[in-house]
């Protein structure tokens, strides 16, 4: 059954490209607005969640208690990796999503590490 629509918040599986150039399933967290899936067809923006610490000031430890269901290993949110996407992209979702105000401080760090510098 094909995906005809993603939350933010939602961590979903998608064929992620990786700064190497490599594509690979990845769980990938939901940042852009609802909305913008109804203005742009289907479109929406995420960031790369991966069990892989390469760039630690770069990175968020995923904690069990921040997400309403948990996930397989220990993972983090990659703040510096945010692609489009669209929901034709999507391979799987596990109905997992990241509680407030947790949801905040990932945005938040995507916005102090691409748009600020601040790392």
């Amino acid at each position: 059954m094909a995906v005809k629509q993603v939350y933010q918040r939602e961590i979903v599986e998608v064929p992620f490209v990786l700064p190497d150039g490599k594509i690979l399933p990845h769980p990938a967290l939901v940042i852009s607005c609802d909305e913008l899936q109804n203005v742009e067809s289907g479109l929406f923006y995420a960031v790369l969640v991966s069990s892989k610490n390469i760039n630690p000031n770069l990175t968020i430890p995923i904690r069990s208690e921040w997400l309403s269901s948990s996930l397989p290993k220990a993972s983090y949110f990659v703040t510096h990796i945010v692609n489009p996407f669209n929901v034709d992209d999507v391979i799987s979702r596990h109905n997992c999503f990241l509680r407030n105000p947790y949801f905040d401080q990932v945005v938040d760090k995507v916005i102090a590490n691409i748009i600020d510098g601040d790392w």
